[in-house]
């Protein structure tokens, strides 16, 4: 077993150090709006739920009833083995796939949705026998973090390595690396496993952005990493109401009290009206939307788009025809390298879109049906920009 190398880092502009501008009342937090996203619309029992991940538009559904397996809103499986279930994460695949949704029970076994039908035991398949798994996440595209009880275990594909460290009550990933939270105090890795604390005290939780960039809560505050390499105050809750945090694709949200909100840069974004749970946490999703889990109740909310041209959005148009025909390359660290998994994804490729798929017919590949409502639906949308 290796060792992270450690060394202590800080955490600047800490409350009562010009916090001012940081806060609501100051007007530095602009507006944020959210809709709701219908994702069980059949309202199928799905019992008291602790935890969820998605990939795509399938969605595993994990709690004291089992785990329920829906593609495209319709239950597709329930899996009934194991009703323990505390965690749920979608990583690489052991068999280089590039994603797997997982879960981990309550005993610290990982299992992996086989087939969408049923979950199997995987632990094996990670190196991780006789190890009680406390946590996992994706720290790049190739690499998977397992948070164990006195150690934290990369596989990379090839190979898993474990490294003593810290002890964690969390592990987050996201840009290349890791991230966890112990007492007062969090810890940041690379990919050459040099670990990064911060000392900061009454810390509640921890993210990274797809960029790399570290994000922690504590109860009134939001800190975020800087280019010196410290922890800077981004937002000021004024009260002890901050209790979530999560990285969502490209965006990074919170919760404050009852309101959701959205850190993107320097700037922090908040809803009026979403009436969240005030215990409700929080977990991501591939698409940028975030689910929000409370008292065993399950809902998600998407940052609300603009209307294409033809009047319609892109998540109610073209989403469904990606899920179908597109997801199994092109989800955030898939096989092609390109992420079509987001309005701003397709907006981004829009020109090479409409030639590969619209005109020489090259996309899908062999193999990925198209049907021809769907390529006609495509051709609408790329020549016509939006409103």
């Amino acid at each position: 077993m290796r060792r992270l190398a450690l060394f202590v880092a800080t955490a600047s502009a800490l409350l009562g150090c010009g916090a001012a501008p940081h806060t609501r009342a100051a007007g530095a937090v602009s507006s944020l709006a959210v809709r709701p996203v219908t994702w069980n619309p059949a309202a199928v029992p799905v019992g008291k739920v602790s935890a969820v991940a998605d990939v795509g538009t399938t969605v595993a559904v994990f709690g004291d009833g089992g785990a329920t397996v829906l593609s495209s809103g319709a239950v597709v499986a329930s899996d009934r083995s194991v009703t323990d279930w505390v965690d749920a994460q979608a990583i690489r695949g052991a068999d280089g796939a590039p994603r797997w949704i997982v879960g981990v029970d309550g005993k610290g076994r990982l299992h992996y949705l086989r087939g969408m039908s049923s979950f199997e035991d995987v632990s094996s398949r990670y190196g991780l026998d006789g190890r009680r798994v406390r946590g996992v996440a994706m720290l790049d595209p190739t690499r998977v973090g397992f948070l164990l009880d006195q150690e934290i275990a990369v596989a990379d594909g090839r190979r898993v390595t474990r490294y003593g460290g810290p002890v964690l009550a969390s592990l987050l990933g996201g840009g290349g690396f890791g991230a966890g939270v112990a007492t007062n105090t969090v810890t940041l890795f690379d990919a050459k496993m040099t670990a990064r604390t911060f000392p900061l005290r009454g810390v509640t939780g921890v993210a990274v952005g797809p960029d790399g960039r570290l994000f922690a809560t504590t109860r009134r505050a939001l800190y975020a990493s800087t280019e010196h390499g410290d922890l800077a105050l981004v937002y000021d809750a004024g009260g002890e109401t901050l209790h979530g945090l999560v990285a969502s694709g490209d965006h990074v949200w919170f919760a404050d009290g009852a309101e959701l909100g959205v850190v993107d840069g320097e700037s922090v974004a908040e809803t009026r009206g979403a009436h969240v749970a005030p215990d409700a946490r929080l977990a991501s999703s591939p698409s940028g939307d975030v689910w929000v889990l409370s008292s065993g109740a399950l809902q998600r909310f998407a940052r609300a788009e603009p209307e294409t041209a033809l009047g319609v959005s892109w998540s109610a148009t073209l989403a469904p025809i990606f899920a179908r025909s597109c997801s199994s390359c092109h989800l955030p660290g898939g096989a092609s390298g390109v992420d079509l998994s987001t309005a701003e994804g397709w907006q981004s490729e829009r020109g090479a879109i409409h030639a590969r798929v619209v005109e020489n017919k090259t996309m899908p590949p062999e193999g990925h049906a198209l049907m021809d409502a769907d390529r006609a639906a495509i051709q609408a949308w790329t020549e016509h920009p939006a409103r």
